[in-house]
């Protein structure tokens, strides 16, 4: 059958919201650099996994988001009426087979996800709906189509969470010393509260320590932090702990350790980010800036042919298996905004606490509600991703 054609979709009008809010540094001050669109096949330190059980290769950033899966649940129920077979990829297409997203951990205005045949208008479809659900979002722009043949089946998510919060963290003016699991240190930008803030610091109000435990002969101080409790629908968790064999374990270690500290007889005092006084100094948090634009191919699909009948008689493989994630975590808040599509051609209380994400640490980001999984998770391991601290040069 040769190579399968190509396709891709590129959402036009993307905005850098990163710190748009500030007005231009002054002489002297931290600036930052503007996001670039980066393949992932250029990453040496990152990789994005498809599944929240994949195994967690070493020393290296791990980012999952829900819209592969999404993308993948339409081709699977809508599609092809049954689990999908990848001749030569069986694992992962059984992974996938097997963790569907339920809509229940997302609202219903914050995501988008069909599956269709061009030869029923499905890019049209597409277009149109993401123009009624998104009307000052992208719209997907689709190359190559006159390329492929009508039967091409086109599978398509796209996700836009902005979460906003109350009161904008403090700019960090310093440089910020991150430690990745090789022991390497990178000076990057990063935002935080302040030193001597007293009670009425409303930035400071806003965090809610969900985790706490005091460095002891068992291992370092752990920490899990909600950056704005506030924030609704959906929540943004920090988490400085120890890594597990796959994301989903991990997440499912810090859900533990959080519901565990809820139940200490000290939780409400714990919970809270102590301002200074005049016999402690004040709790601080710090956290890295991140900000990337990425994409993805999952080569692990790519041109593998799909086993079910009568797909398979007909030649159908999995043509594009491709993710497109951007991340922004700022003093603001955050902003996901991932889309993918799959194309199937037929081919202890301290004297202070300091809560700094200054090693390996988990994000995820999930609805404010018992028992729903997180659509985003990312285990930053090193530095890849994150702002590098710059200081304008006097002249």
């Amino acid at each position: 059958m040769g190579s399968p054609p190509a396709l891709r979709s590129e959402p036009m009008g993307r905005i850098d919201s990163l710190l748009v809010h500030d007005p231009p540094p002054a002489k002297g001050m931290t600036i930052f650099k503007q996001p670039e669109v980066i393949d992932s096949a250029n990453l040496r330190k990152t990789s994005i996994v498809a599944t929240l059980d994949s195994p967690l290769p070493k020393y290296q950033n791990i980012i999952w988001c829900s819209t592969f899966q999404m993308a993948w649940d339409k081709l699977k129920n809508d599609i092809i009426g049954e689990p999908i077979e990848v001749l030569g990829s069986e694992n992962l297409a059984n992974s996938l087979n097997a963790a569907e997203f339920s809509d229940k951990d997302i609202e219903d205005e914050s995501y988008y996800a069909t599956a269709g045949l061009l030869t029923d208008g499905i890019i049209e479809q597409i277009r149109n709906e993401m123009i009624q659900c998104f009307p000052s979002g992208p719209v997907p722009v689709f190359y190559g189509i006159v390329d492929l043949p009508f039967e091409t089946i086109i599978a398509y998510s796209y996700l836009n969470a902005g979460i906003e919060f109350k009161y904008p963290f403090y700019i960090n003016n310093y440089e910020f010393d991150f430690q990745d699991s090789n022991g390497m240190i990178s000076e990057v930008a990063s935002f935080c509260t302040l030193l001597d803030a007293d009670s009425s610091d409303l930035v400071r109000e806003q965090v809610d320590i969900l985790y706490y435990r005091q460095a002891g002969r068992t291992g370092g101080t752990e920490f899990a932090v909600d950056l704005c409790k506030y924030t609704y629908p959906y929540q943004v968790v920090v988490a400085n702990v120890s890594q597990q064999k796959n994301l989903d374990k991990t997440v499912a270690d810090v859900e533990q350790k959080i519901f565990e500290f809820n139940q200490q007889p000290d939780y409400e005092q714990m919970r809270k980010l102590q301002p200074a006084s005049d016999i402690r100094p004040a709790d601080t948090l710090t956290v890295p800036d991140m900000l990337y634009e990425l994409t993805h191919h999952f080569t692990e699909l790519e041109g593998k042919a799909i086993g079910n009948q009568p797909w398979l008689d007909q030649g159908y493989c999995m043509g594009k298996a491709i993710q497109m994630t951007n991340f922004v975590l700022g003093r603001i808040g955050v902003l996901l905004r991932p889309d993918d599509q799959i194309v199937a051609p037929p081919l202890g209380q301290p004297q202070s606490r300091r809560f700094d994400f200054n090693r390996p640490f988990l994000i995820y980001i999930k609805k404010r509600e018992p028992a729903t999984s997180p659509f985003f998770v990312m285990w930053v391991d090193n530095a890849e991703l994150m702002q590098e601290f710059l200081v304008e040069s006097p002249e």
